[in-house]
């Protein structure tokens, strides 16, 4: 179970980087945990919850997402539905494969991931509701 401290801070960090990149903002780049390639800036990384899979560490970049041993480039991404009030994502991957995660860092992930694909905050058509977090969010109640 994640501990109610790291929930509230992250979606605090989602709304704060929301506002920053809805203003044309970046997402600021750390110091690499990984190998890099050429150009690429990694932006985060912190354990999640993957539907069928358990909890991986993900690894964000500005061309990868790495969940465990899972990578998906980014050029591969079709559609991400955010469910911030859940703490979850819906990632669809080359239009084969759906990856759906979950934890404190979550929402924030999905707007780093909406700034990297969409230049914006949130999906092309998304219009983000977003109420005070739940003191424990849907999908997380199953994972333990």
């Amino acid at each position: 179970m994640y501990d109610p401290e790291q929930l509230l801070a992250g979606f605090q960090s989602m709304s704060m980087l929301a506002g920053l990149v809805e203003r044309g903002g970046r997402p600021a780049a750390v110091s690499p945990t990984i190998p890099l390639r050429a150009g690429e800036k990694q932006y985060g990384w912190f354990p999640v919850d993957v539907t069928g899979a358990g909890r991986r560490l993900a690894v964000i970049t500005s061309h990868r997402l790495i969940l465990g041993a899972d990578e998906y480039p980014l050029r591969t991404v079709t559609r991400l539905r955010p469910r911030p009030d859940d703490w979850a994502l819906t990632v669809d991957v080359g239009g084969r494969r759906t990856v759906e995660i979950a934890g404190p860092w979550v929402p924030w992930l999905g707007v780093v991931l909406c700034a990297e694909l969409h230049g914006a905050a949130w999906p092309p058509g998304y219009a983000p509701v977003i109420p005070a977090p739940r003191r424990r969010p849907r999908a997380l109640e199953t994972v333990q």
